[in-house]
């Protein structure tokens, strides 16, 4: 039995869309009926995994490169989307730099790395969202996901205030947008299966002369409650459901999908 998700013909943005988990959900939205635009800085990547895509779902998917951190190149990807599509419904927020930039103590913390980390990743994502609401608007059909990070929950990195200041805008902003039909939800994604995280798994694990399954073990299986690593499309199939109409009552939600890595009780 298929469940119908109501999503045929909506248009989606997806940042951070040519790798890992952005490049996952856009896989998962083009099969549900969605045209999708996969967004990133590099444009060669962009286009390969756009042919990938298209050659794996049939779907319309475009990709367009922005540079979050700049208001002009963001507001023309949300215009040449427009343009391509007639419109815009879905927004998924994934461009950042995975893990945060600064990760030591503070007498060596980068303030330049840390302002970095805020301005691509909160700043990023509220320029997107600021550029994209006026057409969720006109359409009185919206969903925004945010991809934190459970950094935002705990005292790990100092670059985690970036995600904790993203619930506070996601949240805040659920509540300016609702009345048009639209929601806006963050996720944190435990330790995944990215192309990123497996050559930061093996660095770690040529550094330290060990195994890189050794590596899993200890730093995403080993304190997991599912005793494993996630893969990208147990992230995805979350912010898929989230863009879904089946979604239509869940709005300025924080919600973790990390395998049962954090272990704090949220009321």
């Amino acid at each position: 039995m298929s469940i119908d998700l109501g999503l045929s013909g909506k248009v989606a943005i997806i940042t951070g869309g040519s790798v890992g988990i952005g490049k996952e959900t856009a896989r998962k939205l083009a099969r549900a009926g969605v045209k999708v635009v996969i967004a990133a800085r590099t444009k060669a990547a962009l286009d390969a995994a756009a042919g990938e895509l298209r050659a794996d779902t049939g779907g319309e998917i475009a990709a367009i490169a922005v540079d979050t951190t700049d208001k002009g190149s963001v507001q023309a990807a949300v215009d040449e989307t427009v343009r391509l599509f007639g419109g815009l419904h879905i927004l998924v927020n994934c461009a950042a730099a995975p893990g945060g930039l600064v990760r030591n103590a503070i007498e060596e913390a980068d303030e330049d790395a840390l302002l970095l980390d805020l301005n691509t990743k909160l700043m990023g994502y509220f320029r997107m969202c600021k550029a994209s609401v006026p057409h969720m608007r006109k359409a009185q059909w919206g969903r925004i996901i945010n991809v934190g990070g459970l950094t935002a929950r705990c005292t790990e990195a100092l670059s985690g205030m970036r995600n904790t200041a993203l619930v506070h805008f996601t949240k805040t902003l659920s509540d300016e947008v609702g009345q048009d039909g639209i929601t806006a939800n963050i996720i944190h994604p435990g330790v995944t299966r990215t192309e990123h995280v497996e050559s930061w798994f093996r660095e770690m694990a040529d550094e330290e002369g060990t195994t890189f399954e050794a590596i899993v073990e200890r730093e995403a299986a080993g304190p997991a409650a599912l005793r494993r690593m996630l893969e990208v499309e147990e992230v995805a199939d979350p912010i898929v459901f989230l863009a879904s109409q089946l979604a239509s009552g869940i709005t300025g939600e924080s919600i973790a999908v990390d395998g049962g890595l954090s272990r704090a009780v949220f009321l």
